[in-house]
């Protein structure tokens, strides 16, 4: 199959090469229905393919909610919102869930969406997902049943409150039946949805261009426009260096890109043709321990490393203020989290920090370096190259430093860094999720999914436990009761320390109006018009 994939993008690109050299206009098209124009945002990496149910990335995260509709959506305060379902009914013991879809919607190659499209779009789910964030959610349907062309059933063993974030996410996409089939026929992964876009083409390391779909209608009430966009393109454009993103949106080139570098926020700040859209992000970046690994795996050195972490000086030096500081496994814009939690917090004591390590067998030699039978105390801690993580760790470096303890920094593409992780192959990890729902915790922290999205082999029988009461229970008290009793755990055991809760700062040129943030900082471009042309 890799083979087959990489033999797609190949004459992908050749065809690109062939049928597209021409630059980029950011004039609008007044020919076109509904204002036309493009708007053009900067994407640091690429994904590997487009289809929702393939291989996770940032990329692909950032590009299929304008190709690819959901059941449902969450609207900016988590309340779950119609999409391709217009309504829905649970039964009393939440064991079904029957959607009823709207009428009249078809997929981009004109074929309908239909309780057949979704049926299918699950089934397939559970054989090629198994790499998905959301796999765990998918497995847990026990049946689809088609009752109709607009009305389909999910079944499930045991009641399944978090579903609602499973198939709100951007990779619970419903895809059509037959461009699936036709791709696995060309041995490809052009699959094709229902969004407010159409893939226009993809130039490999260029730029991916969606064209307006003119069939959209069935657009969430969390817009006012809920028929066709009235843009009639919208590209990302590949640029993976940060500070060449910003020059390119100072210049024109782009309209929108994501600010992760604090000093360009602070630079944006002072020009009036720029907007800055900022939203408190439903994720945490945290510092995790390979509690697979020597001497990682034991609870007294995480905790004596996560005392050792100052967290306001990382949000201070290292973003500037766009953070804020956490203490919990989950962020506050989420069910679940507490803020009681905050007594459990590993908080800045270097002193404790020592006492721990003392207490863990180890001892300070003459050079002020930890030792326990012959063997120092020193490591790795793997992060992405996406900034600010370069800043970052380094001043947790600086941080381990203070106590004695040698970290080195090693950096690599996010692809590489899952990888690693995904065999173990680390010893610290700075990292990042972003999720809509406290299931988070069985996500990223389960027993079951060690090697997979549970990136620091974290497991405790006693969490797993909890989390799994949690993720069937339809009280909603009793729930948050067993989120907030599983975290109290987590915080003692230590495989994470929480870091900050990251901010959303999109950067917008002026001449783009009525562009929004939706939910989890996604850009919204329902209503988005071109309007300022002279701005340059």
């Amino acid at each position: 199959m890799v083979k087959q994939i990489r033999t797609f993008w190949i004459i992908i690109f050749i065809a690109s090469m062939i049928t597209g050299c021409a630059p980029f206009s950011t004039q609008p098209d007044a020919s076109q229905e509904g204002g036309g124009g493009t708007i053009i945002r900067a994407m640091t990496s690429e994904p590997s393919q487009i289809d929702p149910q393939g291989t996770p990335s940032s990329g692909l995260s950032l590009v299929l909610p304008y190709l690819f509709d959901t059941l449902v959506v969450r609207d900016l305060d988590n309340s779950v919102q119609p999409l391709l379902a217009r309504d829905w009914d649970v039964s009393e013991d939440g064991r079904e869930i029957t959607f009823y879809l709207k009428e009249g919607m078809l997929f981009h190659d004109g074929t309908p969406v239909n309780a057949e499209a979704v049926r299918f779009t699950f089934e397939r789910f559970k054989e090629v997902g198994k790499r998905s964030p959301i796999y765990g959610g998918v497995i847990q349907i026990a049946n689809i049943k088609v009752i109709d062309d607009l009305t389909v059933r999910f079944t499930f063993d045991q009641p399944n409150p978090n579903f609602w974030g499973t198939i709100s996410m951007p990779y619970a996409g419903i895809i059509s039946p037959a461009s699936a089939a036709e791709a696995e026929d060309r041995g490809d992964v052009q699959i094709i949805g229902s969004g407010p876009f159409i893939l226009e083409s993809w130039k490999a390391g260029q730029s991916i261009t969606m064209k307006r779909n003119p069939d959209y209608d069935w657009g969430p009430p969390v817009v006012e426009n809920q028929g066709p966009p009235h843009v009639s393109t919208f590209v990302y454009k590949i640029i993976p260096d940060a500070a060449t993103q910003l020059a390119a949106l100072k210049a024109g080139e782009v309209d929108v890109m994501f600010i992760n570098q604090p000093s360009h926020w602070i630079e944006l700040q002072e020009n009036e043709t720029i907007q800055l859209k900022k939203a408190l992000m439903s994720g945490l970046i945290y510092l995790g321990f390979n509690c697979q690994k020597e001497p990682f795996d034991e609870v007294l050195v995480r905790q004596a490393l996560s005392h050792a972490v100052d967290k306001q000086e990382i949000i201070e030096l290292a973003l500037s203020g766009m953070g804020e500081k956490a203490f919990a496994p989950l962020p506050p814009t989420l069910p679940g989290f507490d803020p009681s939690l905050e007594e459990y917090e590993l908080g800045h004591d270097p002193q404790k920090s020592k006492t721990l390590l003392r207490e863990a067998g180890f001892e300070q030699n003459e050079s002020g370096k930890w030792e326990r039978d012959g063997q120092l105390l020193e490591g790795t801690l793997l992060t992405s190259t996406r900034a600010p993580n370069g800043e970052i760790a380094t001043i947790l470096q600086s941080h381990f430093a203070a106590i004695g303890v040698e970290i080195e920094i090693q950096q690599l593409e996010s692809r590489a860094v899952m990888q690693a992780t995904g065999e173990g192959q680390f010893d610290l990890l700075l990292w990042r999720y972003g999720w809509s729902g406290p299931d988070a915790l069985n996500i990223f922290l389960s027993s079951d999914r060690v090697g997979r999205t549970n990136r620091v082999a974290y497991s405790n029988p006693e969490v797993d436990s909890l989390l799994d009461q949690a993720d069937h229970e339809l009280d909603d008290e009793t729930r948050l009761d067993l989120y907030l009793e599983a975290q109290q755990i987590i915080l003692q055991d230590a495989p994470w320390q929480p870091l900050y809760y990251p901010v959303s700062i999109l950067a917008i040129r002026d001449r783009v109006e009525e562009a929004k943030l939706g939910h989890m900082g996604r850009l919204l471009l329902n209503d988005a018009r071109i309007g300022n042309e002279n701005t340059q």
